[in-house]
């Protein structure tokens, strides 16, 4: 009887060192209203993403390549019709996290790993560990996570759209075309296929001028954009609300080689579709 009381007071004292019973605190510029039973170590990882928002500034900037002419914008010799063709789009003033939104994170708020699938877990093999990308998770389970995170911090959270990612991996508004995120040369700044066999944690590689990291590279980042051609007009570009069944994702991976790492390379998958090489990063307009 004395054991199991020993045991009792045991949990009991691990489950106070978890409370966080804060209701309103300001991070970061951001005024957060806690709602729910998020635990302290929950509510840390929060904390720690909220912190790593980064601000930027509203622009206009050319989005897509072409290899058509030299003398044109954003001319790429490894361009394909995808990207194209080259057209002027506008950016509200927007925030996006440093780096793509981990496992631990994700634990945090949904309190499992993405799926019950044996199958579909995160492994070593690809990459397993709290400050590793959460990957192989779809854009309905995506939504689900991001609904829970906005109820519990009473923030806006959602995925970039297309044009904010490709303007925030460019470095917004006071940085001239570069291939990758960060500059020219896809091993600085980068995890592909000729530099890594699995996923990487966070942060690793160089940042872009906004010092945002792995934004080529790594895991392929799920926009909130249904995938469509592109048409030679900006409105449609940046609303992300025209249904094609298919999603956009930017940035290529760690299995896919230095073409796919370029800030204007795109990739498209369904709704359902997970797989050990895509993952998300959030913002906040």
């Amino acid at each position: 009887m004395k054991k199991v009381f020993i045991i009792l007071c045991c949990v009991l004292a691990l489950q106070s060192c978890n409370k966080d019973n804060t209701k309103n605190e300001t991070i970061n510029g951001f005024d957060i209203n806690w709602t729910g039973d998020l635990g302290k170590k929950e509510k840390d990882a929060v904390r720690d993403m909220i912190s790593n928002m980064v601000k930027v500034e509203a622009g206009t900037f050319y989005m897509g390549a072409q290899k058509d002419s030299v003398e044109y914008y954003n001319y790429d010799e490894e361009a394909t019709s995808l990207e194209g063709p080259v057209h002027e789009v506008t950016v509200s003033e927007f925030y996006i996290n440093k780096y793509e939104v981990t496992q631990l994170l994700w634990e945090a708020i949904m309190e499992e790993t993405p799926n019950d699938e044996k199958d579909m877990q995160w492994e070593d093999e690809f990459g397993k560990g709290d400050n590793y990308p959460a990957y192989r998770i779809s854009y309905n389970e995506v939504e689900t996570f991001i609904g829970k995170l906005n109820e519990y911090t009473g923030l806006h959270f959602s995925l970039p759209t297309e044009a904010q990612w490709e303007y925030a991996a460019r470095g917004g508004k006071d940085t001239y075309y570069s291939l990758y995120a960060g500059g020219g040369n896809v091993l600085e700044v980068a995890w592909i296929d000729s530099n890594s066999d699995k996923c990487s944690e966070i942060g690793k590689k160089d940042a872009n001028g906004l010092g945002l990291y792995d934004m080529s590279g790594n895991v392929w980042e799920m926009c909130n954009n249904w995938y469509y051609d592109y048409k030679d007009v900006c409105d449609t570009i940046t609303s992300g609300e025209d249904y094609t069944g298919y999603k956009v994702f930017r940035g290529g991976s760690w299995n896919t080689n230095a073409q796919q790492a370029r800030v204007t390379a795109r990739y498209k998958q369904g709704i359902h579709y997970r797989d050990y090489n895509t993952g998300f990063r959030l913002v906040i307009e």
